[in-house]
């Protein structure tokens, strides 16, 4: 298939990638927590990709309630990174009372002490997926709680074709946030991770328009999340 017929199957998305994220240093997110102990599950929620891969950082917002309009104005943005192999964690406990005066030693509401459960450096990789109107994927991003510096590996995936209005239903062996399907899309099964701001399903078998890409001599089925479908057919 030629590059410009390429061009006119995808739409909006210049190219897909496969992306495998190397944290080398502690990457530390809030999944829950209890009393002064919080803890991170091993999945990296979509958002705080996409926000890392446009270097978007201490983004806040008026009123009570978060919004995330904004992310779908990035020229990539991200599925739901899972890990390739169970990662190993390690626990800090930090303190922040001065032995001195027995105070805290901040004029920020931060807690005096804790412990934090992280994922240690090069433990594990996670793997994603990017859909990109961009030419370019970042090598480095800052993710998590203390912007831990990762490397990203990304290879571009072989795009052989869409299908807009889908008879069948598709497994989906990735993770994928369920807010990025359509409410006319159809979820018979899911596998679900629930997590803040919204849940993630590990696996699921879906009807909804998805590309068909090549990953490896594999082929792939990836549902298009809702907000890029809206010039598939230009």
């Amino acid at each position: 298939m030629a590059n410009d017929q390429k061009d006119q199957v995808i739409g909006l998305i210049k190219a897909v990638y496969r992306c495998e994220l190397i944290p080398e240093d502690f990457l530390f997110f809030v999944s829950y927590e209890f009393n002064t102990f919080t803890q991170m599950q091993p999945v990296i929620h979509n958002y705080a990709l996409t926000y890392a891969l446009a270097k978007q950082f201490n983004t806040g917002f008026l009123g009570t309630s978060p919004r995330y309009e904004e992310l779908y104005k990035f020229e990539n943005y991200a599925t739901p990174a899972r890990p390739l192999t169970d990662p190993k964690f390690v626990t800090h406990t930090y303190n922040s009372v001065c032995s001195r005066t027995n105070l805290t030693q901040s004029s920020f509401n931060i807690p005096s002490l804790g412990r934090n459960r992280k994922v240690t450096p090069y433990s594990t990789k996670f793997e994603f997926l990017v859909f990109s109107t961009g030419e370019r994927m970042p090598p480095y991003i800052r993710i998590g709680k203390k912007s831990c510096i990762a490397q990203v590996k990304a290879t571009r995936l072989k795009l052989v074709g869409k299908i807009d209005d889908p008879e069948d239903l598709i497994d989906v062996n990735f993770f994928f946030n369920v807010l990025d399907l359509s409410p006319s899309d159809i979820i018979e099964s899911a596998d679900i991770v629930l997590m803040f701001p919204s849940p993630i399903a590990r696996r699921m078998t879906v009807k909804a328009p998805y590309y068909v890409l090549e990953d490896d001599g594999t082929e792939l089925f990836v549902p298009m999340p809702k907000h890029l479908r809206g010039n598939l057919n230009e």
